[in-house]
């Protein structure tokens, strides 16, 4: 009985403490794999989006103000760029987006495919550091800041938006 109460529960830290040595073991330091699946599902969910709003609609803007769906394609797109080349080794990487209207429905798709499997090349090539985890989770963020208000267009045109993943 005394062993039960003593023994068992040191025995039981002390597998706890092997399986976690054993299960981060595994893990490299300085990879991003952990970020995987977030990346793909934001390149996915993105280019979804994208896709979705029919071409004849594609200069739709709600206010002269903002815009339009494919100035906002185009923008987080470029944006995707922009951070890859800053994440790529280039701090002092230049905004300079051009004409955000360029591109057509077409070409954006393929640019923005493009863009996403570039970026994931050079995230899971980098290695962890916090500074560097800031600036994707900020990528991530603005990401998800204009891939919003492309869903309020769609919406806005009686578009069913793509199910967030």
């Amino acid at each position: 009985m005394k062993f039960r109460l003593i023994y068992m529960p040191v025995l039981f830290i002390g597998m706890m403490g092997i399986l976690t040595l054993l299960t981060s073991a595994s893990h490299k330091e300085g990879d991003y794999d952990w970020l995987q699946k977030r990346l793909a599902a934001t390149k996915a969910f993105t280019v979804e989006v994208i896709s979705t709003m029919p071409e004849g609609k594609y200069n739709f803007k709600p206010d002269d103000g903002v815009r339009s769906f494919k100035e906002q394609a185009y923008h987080v797109v470029y944006s995707v760029d922009y951070y890859r080349r800053l994440f790529g080794g280039n701090p002092n990487a230049a905004w300079s987006p051009g004409n955000e209207g360029s591109k057509s429905k077409a070409e954006l798709v393929k640019w923005a495919n493009e863009q996403f499997d570039e970026m994931e090349k050079v995230i899971m090539a980098a290695k962890n550091n916090p500074s560097l985890t800031a600036g994707i989770i900020s990528y991530l963020d603005h990401n998800a800041h204009h891939r919003g208000q492309m869903i309020i267009y769609l919406r806005m045109n009686n578009v069913a938006a793509p199910n967030y993943r």
